[in-house]
């Protein structure tokens, strides 16, 4: 389950969410949070669509990311660390959005955070399983 082949297939999925979520953040943050259930509940002030514009931009430049690393899995394999970065930051911001901010339920970030902890997981099966390989 854990091969390079089955990595490049996550990849692939991986790195088109995000620049399909990345464009709608960018440029139709209401439509991305209502397809993907995080609509702020106090609707959209200014300083949420700034966050999303920027959140946005951040999920670009993580598609590109993980599009180079699917061209070569093992070679690019420390970047998966990104990817658990990514998560790991996700639950924090959330929380953080929770407490500050104001705009998301308990529910959304419990939600958003059991996704997390499962491509935490997942990325790290593939750290171990993939990590002595030789590279091509």
């Amino acid at each position: 389950m854990f091969s390079k082949k089955t990595l490049q297939v996550i990849l692939v999925i991986w790195a088109l969410w995000h620049l399909i979520f990345g464009v709608l953040a960018t440029f139709a943050p209401d439509t991305g949070a209502r397809i993907t259930g995080w609509s702020p509940e106090a609707g959209w002030t200014a300083d949420m669509v700034a966050l999303s514009t920027q959140y946005g931009m951040v999920m670009l430049l993580l598609a590109l990311v993980y599009a180079i690393m699917l061209i070569d899995p093992l070679r690019y394999l420390m970047l998966i660390w990104v990817a658990i970065a990514e998560q790991v930051l996700g639950i924090a911001y959330a929380g953080y959005i929770y407490v500050a901010v104001g705009q998301v339920t308990a529910a959304q970030v419990g939600f958003q955070s059991v996704i997390n902890l499962a491509f935490i997981a997942l990325f790290l099966a593939f750290w171990f399983r993939l990590r002595s390989q030789p590279t091509s």
